[in-house]
């Protein structure tokens, strides 16, 4: 996949170097806020770079235990559009380099917990660490609206939607133990949820993809 997409990289960069029509786009949606280059390759071709990004923490406390947890969306693109009718409407290919992942910091507040249907003392663990990421090199197929490279465009709408092959999730999970009397236990229960975890994000091999945004050619 890596070689597939520094070809794909190799193809489109020279053509959007060269090639007439250059707009750029500032787009909102479920992989975050982002930027694309597009050029116009032909009536009814065009090519797109671009960068999404968004972060996002938040702390919570749940059976007392405070987690503090992280998500950042990070994602870059090479795709290709084709409009059949050489109007608005466009069907996309492309890849994505997916550095989308997830965090997890666990730390007891008091009382106890549970850890793959263990119950342990809160003064027995220092902290629960997990983390969940996914295939770097991602295929995408999607439609979308608008063709922000299209002559004498301007100002424009864009959109699009489609699907993110990120293939299945990388989990990881573990757990500092502050008394050696439970450790080997402890380590047990840990393989034990996330064995849980890994079979409950199962269904996320497919991520969907919706943006909207607005486009201006100089």
């Amino acid at each position: 996949m890596k070689k597939l997409a520094m070809l794909l990289l190799a193809v489109l960069v020279p053509v959007l170097v060269h090639a007439e029509g250059l707009a750029v786009s500032g787009k909102v949606g479920t992989l975050g806020m982002g930027l694309e280059l597009t050029k116009s390759i032909s009536d009814s071709f065009t090519g797109r770079l671009g960068f999404n990004t968004f972060d996002y923490t938040t702390n919570t406390t749940k059976s007392s235990v405070n987690y503090n947890a992280n998500l950042q969306l990070q994602t870059v693109s090479a795709l290709a559009d084709w409009y059949p009718m050489q109007g608005s409407f466009r069907a996309t290919t492309g890849l994505y380099y997916n550095n989308n992942q997830f965090s997890l910091v666990g730390k007891p507040s008091g009382g106890t917990y549970t850890i793959g249907g263990q119950t342990y003392n809160a003064a027995d663990i220092g902290s629960v660490n997990g983390s969940v990421s996914f295939n770097k090199i991602a295929p995408y197929i999607g439609l979308g609206w608008g063709n922000p490279a299209a002559q004498g465009k301007g100002w424009g709408l864009v959109s699009d939607f489609g699907v993110l092959f990120q293939g299945q999730p990388n989990t990881t999970l573990d757990a500092t133990c502050t008394n050696q009397a439970v450790c080997a236990q402890l380590q047990s229960s840990v393989a034990a949820e996330r064995s849980n975890l890994q079979s409950s994000l199962s269904n996320f091999k497919l991520y969907p993809v919706a943006s909207v945004g607005v486009s201006y050619q100089w």
